[in-house]
């Protein structure tokens, strides 16, 4: 019996520095954020919302296990900084008001 070699697929490369799915505009981060925070998509949900292969999916987790530290303190310092930057809703609310008492 003849022995078969797989060659191994790569699913995530490293474009303008950032991981993403090969071939796709598809970042890496959209796809683990998707998967582990919030609802916390199944590997079909995001199969279907990206146009997604199950091993580009798993390639993402990997990726993401293989970096997890890296990954999760990146998160942590795009939180921070979105928080430093918030509005508080009730200033916009005024600030709209406002602009709306100026035009009448």
């Amino acid at each position: 019996m003849q022995q078969v070699d797989f060659p191994p697929i790569e699913h995530i490369e490293i474009r303008n520095g950032q991981a993403r799915i090969s071939g796709r505009q598809t970042k890496v981060k959209m796809v683990i954020s998707r998967l582990l925070d919030g609802t916390g998509a199944t590997v079909q949900e995001v199969m279907e919302q990206y146009n997604l292969s199950r091993a580009e999916v798993l390639a993402c987790l990997r990726n993401y296990y293989d970096y997890q530290e890296a990954i999760e303190n990146h998160f942590v310092a795009q939180e921070q900084a979105a928080h430093e930057v918030a509005i508080p809703l009730d200033e916009v609310v005024n600030q709209l008001r406002q602009r709306k008492s100026h035009q009448s």
